[in-house]
């Protein structure tokens, strides 16, 4: 997946603040519109060329919204300007016919509207250097059903292109509305790191996010999944909970392959928690988003950490270590998991999507402390160690 930030020629100010924030979180890419109504014509050349000038100092490649009302902002040849600040491509927004759209993509590589043209309407660009790009929507309830971005990448796969979508911010949102900037309905409360997996789960290859800003919080969940394939989910540890167990949470591990309708498992949470101090009494409260560890009484599952999907009835086999603070939307595909809840505060779990956190054997925790009594949790050799023996990595922003 590949990330962008966005900037509009009305807020251009937070440019530089913003791209700055997208690259260190690993975006290559930036967007901007040069075709809102609401924007005047008096210095958006001055307010384009500081946006691209503004994405160019963090790296990242500009893709401008344009439509017929480009020209209105800009005034003659529009894309022989844009081609000479830097803009990398263009998204076509609407209201060109099959020859303008051919004669802009002899000045400039192009990108079409996912949201709205059909596989026919696609097929005069066949021989392009084009990309898909869905529309975002400002306004409530007026966003995409997820399956419809699915189906477009199905068509976009067929021709070989890639696809974008939006996401909408949690910090600065785009005015007049003020109601964020996702593709996706569902998305538009959603925190912005949940609304990248749900893309990407359905096959999006890039994911912008569509208001002028996020918080540092979601950047930094952002670059965890971008740079380190890591899904930080913020949590809390439930009262009481042994610091040995809070420190192997913290260990990179993953959700099984055969992954569970009503939980994730950790694939391979057994042998790493057998061996430690589980809670002595289970049967608390599953709701949605709870961090369990199955006890002694559950036989050879004892040691399986899982994290609720939806809600589950208390089982007096299973113990409520950890809870996290918002609910979690992973999709379909498999993923890694670590919980690192330090105290009963804010702390952090991450799921990643490959292995790339393991616990190697080292010292052993005394047998007294052990929560299991299964064979494998008292052999030497297949017992797991702490902190500092834990290969591990610091997920916290």
């Amino acid at each position: 997946m590949r990330l962008g930030a966005s900037a509009y020629l009305a807020h251009a100010a937070l440019a530089g603040p913003t791209f700055s924030a997208a690259a260190e979180a690993g975006a290559t890419l930036a967007f901007t519109s040069l075709h809102i109504p609401e924007d005047s014509p008096a210095g958006a050349r001055a307010a384009a060329t500081a946006i691209v000038s503004a994405a160019a100092s963090s790296g990242l490649a500009v893709v401008a919204d344009v439509s017929p009302n480009t020209a209105r902002l800009l005034g003659d040849s529009p894309w022989e300007f844009l081609r000479s600040i830097g803009v990398a491509r263009v998204r076509i927004d609407f209201g060109f016919s099959p020859a303008e759209v051919r004669a802009i993509a002899a000045v400039l590589p192009i990108a079409l509207n996912a949201s709205t043209l059909r596989a026919a309407d696609l097929a005069p660009f066949a021989d392009l250097d084009v990309e898909l790009i869905h529309n975002f929507y400002p306004r409530e309830w007026t966003g995409l059903a997820l399956a419809s971005v699915a189906s477009s990448v199905a068509v976009a796969r067929s021709f070989g292109w890639r696809v974008g979508a939006f996401i909408a911010g949690d910090s600065v949102r785009r005015g007049p509305l003020g109601e964020g900037l996702p593709t996706i309905e569902e998305h538009r409360t959603m925190p912005p790191l949940f609304q990248a997996l749900a893309l990407v789960d359905a096959g999006v290859d890039d994911v912008y996010v569509g208001d002028s800003a996020l918080t540092d919080h979601s950047w930094a969940r952002l670059g965890s999944f971008i740079r380190d394939d890591v899904v930080v989910l913020d949590g809390v540890a439930a009262p009481g909970v042994h610091p040995a167990v809070i420190e192997m949470l913290a260990v990179p591990d993953r959700n099984r392959p055969d992954a569970a309708e009503a939980m994730i498992r950790l694939e391979h949470s057994r042998e790493r928690f057998a061996g430690l101090p589980l809670p002595e009494v289970g049967g608390q409260p599953r709701p949605t988003g709870s961090v369990t560890v199955q006890l002694a009484s559950a036989g050879r599952y004892c040691g399986e950490v899982g994290i609720t999907l939806r809600d589950l009835p208390a089982d007096g086999r299973v113990a409520v270590v950890g809870a996290l603070t918002a609910p979690v939307v992973l999709g379909t595909r498999s993923f890694a998991t670590i919980l690192d809840c330090a105290s009963s505060t804010a702390s952090t779990l991450a799921v990643v999507r490959q292995p790339t956190g393991r616990v190697r054997p080292g010292t052993d925790i005394p047998p007294s402390e052990s929560a299991c009594s299964s064979t494998h949790a008292s052999d030497p050799a297949t017992r797991f160690a702490r902190a500092p023996e834990v290969q591990r990595r610091a997920l916290t922003s």
